[in-house]
C-alpha cells in the first residue's frame, strides 16, 4: 500500500492537472469503461465482460471512444480514466492503471509535446531530475536516425530475417520472441534492439520520434521522411506517454485493422472485430494530435518511486 503522503500528493497533482487544462480550455469527459468493441492491437488483450446487452469490453485506453466525442464535437478534450490491460504485470505495469488522455485539433506533434512538457512544468514539487533535463532542454530523438547511426541500415530496409539475426547476436535470453515473418515481428525485433542497444546511450529524458512505419499504429505516415508521426516521452528507461499525428484516412485504418487481425491469426489469437463507430468517426475528426499519458508511471517517477505498487491503492 502507497504511504499516506503519496496518497496525497496523488490527489493534488490530479488537481493541478485538471487545473492545467482547465485554464488552456480543453475540456474534460466521461467516456464508458465497458465499451462494444476491443482494440485490435496484436500486443494489448482485453478484459472480456458478459452484460446483458452482450459481450462487452474493459478499455484499454479511452482512445476509440474520445475520437468519437472528438469528431461529433471538434474541441479539445481531455479524460483522467482507469484502463485494463490482461496480462500486465511488473513493475512498470498492473492490469488497471490510471490514462491520462487528450486531443488537441489544430496542433501538430511538435505543439503537442511542448504541452507535455509544460503540462510537467505545472505539476507540483518537481524532482531534481526534471528541473536538470528541463533547463538543459529535453532532446527530440530520432528513432530512425539513431538507428541508422548505430547499425548503417534504415529500421524499415531490413528483413525479418536480418532483423533477427542482429537480435540473436545479442546474446541475451530471447525466448519471449518467435520468428513470424511480418510487420509485427520487425516492430518486435526493433523494440529489443532499442532497448538492448540504443536506449542505454540516451539521455535520462527525451522524446523518441520518427518511428519505423511498421510501427505507424494509428499515427499519420511522414511521406518525405518515410517515418510514423508519433512520439513517445521517456524517462529513465520508463516510457510516459505516447503522441500521435492522428489517422484520419477510413481505407487506411481499415487496411492496419485488417493486417493486424491477420498477425492475431499468426499468433494464434482471437480475430477482432473492427470498431466502425471508431473509424467512422476517424474521418469526421477535424486534423489533430493526441496523446495517452500513464498517470501512476508519471507519479511513480515524480515521486522518485521504484514500482507501481507505491504509487497504486491494491485493495
Amino acid at each position: 500500500m502507497p504511504a499516506w503522503d503519496v496518497i496525497i500528493r496523488r490527489s493534488q497533482i490530479l488537481s493541478e492537472i485538471r487545473g492545467f487544462f482547465e485554464a488552456r480550455h480543453v475540456t474534460e469527459v466521461t467516456t464508458p469503461s465497458l465499451y462494444s468493441a476491443a482494440s485490435f492491437d496484436p500486443h494489448l488483450a482485453s478484459f472480456v465482460v458478459a452484460t446483458d446487452q452482450g459481450q462487452q469490453f474493459l478499455q484499454t485506453s479511452p482512445e476509440y471512444a474520445l475520437k468519437r466525442v472528438l469528431a461529433e464535437y471538434r474541441q479539445p478534450v481531455f479524460e483522467i480514466t482507469p484502463a485494463f490491460r490482461a496480462g500486465d504485470i511488473g513493475r512498470n505495469h498492473n492490469p488497471e492503471f490510471l490514462m491520462l488522455e487528450w486531443y488537441r485539433p489544430d496542433f501538430s506533434l511538435v505543439d503537442l509535446m511542448e504541452e507535455v512538457e509544460q503540462l510537467l512544468d505545472a505539476l507540483p514539487e518537481p524532482p531534481s531530475l526534471w528541473a536538470e533535463c528541463r533547463k538543459a532542454g529535453i532532446p527530440k530523438v530520432s528513432f530512425q536516425q539513431i538507428f541508422i547511426e548505430t547499425f548503417n541500415e534504415k529500421p524499415d530496409d531490413l528483413s525479418s530475417a536480418a532483423l533477427w539475426e542482429m537480435v540473436r547476436s545479442e546474446d541475451v535470453d530471447v525466448e519471449h520472441l518467435v520468428f513470424i515473418d511480418d510487420s509485427l515481428f520487425k516492430s518486435d525485433c526493433l523494440d529489443f534492439l532499442f532497448k538492448q542497444v540504443l536506449e542505454p546511450t540516451l539521455p535520462p529524458v527525451y522524446f523518441l520520434t520518427e518511428f519505423p512505419l511498421c510501427q505507424s499504429a494509428l499515427a499519420v505516415i511522414d511521406n518525405d521522411r518515410q517515418t510514423a508521426s508519433r512520439f513517445e516521452l521517456y524517462w529513465q528507461g520508463v516510457e510516459l506517454a505516447n503522441g500521435y499525428e492522428e489517422l484520419r484516412d477510413v481505407v487506411e485504418i481499415n487496411h492496419r485493422g485488417a493486417l493486424a487481425n491477420e498477425q492475431r491469426k499468426r499468433r494464434g489469437l482471437s480475430h477482432i472485430e473492427i470498431d466502425k463507430a471508431f473509424v467512422n468517426a476517424s474521418a469526421r475528426m477535424p486534423a489533430c494530435a493526441g496523446v495517452a499519458l500513464g498517470f501512476d508511471r508519471l507519479l511513480m517517477v515524480w515521486l522518485e518511486k521504484h514500482q507501481l505498487a507505491e504509487v497504486q491503492l491494491s485493495l
